[in-house]
C-alpha cells in the first residue's frame, strides 16, 4: 500500500477505505490483498456507465506551479 501510497499521492489510509468499500481488497494472512473478482468490476464499470465528455488535448493549456521566492 505504501508504494502505491508513493506513486500517487494519496494517503495509505485512503487507499485502503475506498478499496474496501469498493469491495476490491481482502484481509488474508495479517495482510491486505487486492482481490480484483471479475464479477465485482463489472458490476462497478456498469454502475459508473459511460465516460462523460470527450475532451480535445490540444486546447489544453498547462502551466507547471512554480514557487515565487
Amino acid at each position: 500500500m505504501g508504494e502505491l501510497s508513493d506513486m500517487t499521492a494519496i494517503k495509505a489510509e485512503d487507499i485502503l477505505a475506498t478499496l474496501q468499500s469498493l469491495e476490491l481488497i481482502q484481509y488474508r494472512k495479517g495482510q491486505h490483498v487486492i482481490c480484483a473478482d471479475p464479477k465485482v468490476l463489472d458490476r462497478h464499470l456498469k454502475a459508473a456507465g459511460r465516460g462523460g465528455l470527450e475532451v480535445d488535448v490540444s486546447k489544453l493549456i498547462w502551466t507547471p506551479y512554480k514557487e515565487q521566492n
